[in-house]
């Protein structure tokens, strides 16, 4: 919310200057409200800071309450995940082998049907 008002702020003050690139060269670093852009800075913050509070201390009490429980809970959630992941590894590995013998697959039908000739003559002795 700081932010948005000194957003507005600023634009009001460049508009006064007639635009942001308005004034001597070399002056653009030059904020004549400072004061109010650091409060506005400070606001965010402290904000920000609060909801950090509230999030620390709803993590405590929710520990007060269901601690062991959460810690349980969490547990299952990551095994059933690395069960879910080590799963899709073996399934991953199964398609990679199997695309291999694919691809030995065409290797061994393109050699047996190199031996045709461009008129599709059978350049090779029956054997």
């Amino acid at each position: 919310m700081g932010r948005d008002r000194r957003d507005s702020e600023s634009s009001e003050h460049n508009d006064e200057r007639g635009g942001a690139d308005a004034g001597p060269a070399a002056t653009n670093f030059l904020d004549l409200e400072i004061s109010k852009v650091l409060f506005g800075e400070a606001e965010g913050i402290t904000r920000a800071a609060f909801k950090e509070l509230l999030k620390d201390a709803a993590k405590e009490r929710l520990r007060e309450r269901f601690g062991e429980r959460i810690r349980t809970i969490a547990h299952l959630a990551v095994d059933e995940l690395m069960d879910d992941v080590l799963a899709n590894l073996v399934i991953e590995a199964k398609i990679r082998e199997r695309d291999e013998k694919r691809r030995d697959l065409e290797d061994r039908v393109r050699s047996i049907l190199g031996g045709l000739n461009a008129a599709g003559d059978d350049t090779h002795e029956p054997g």
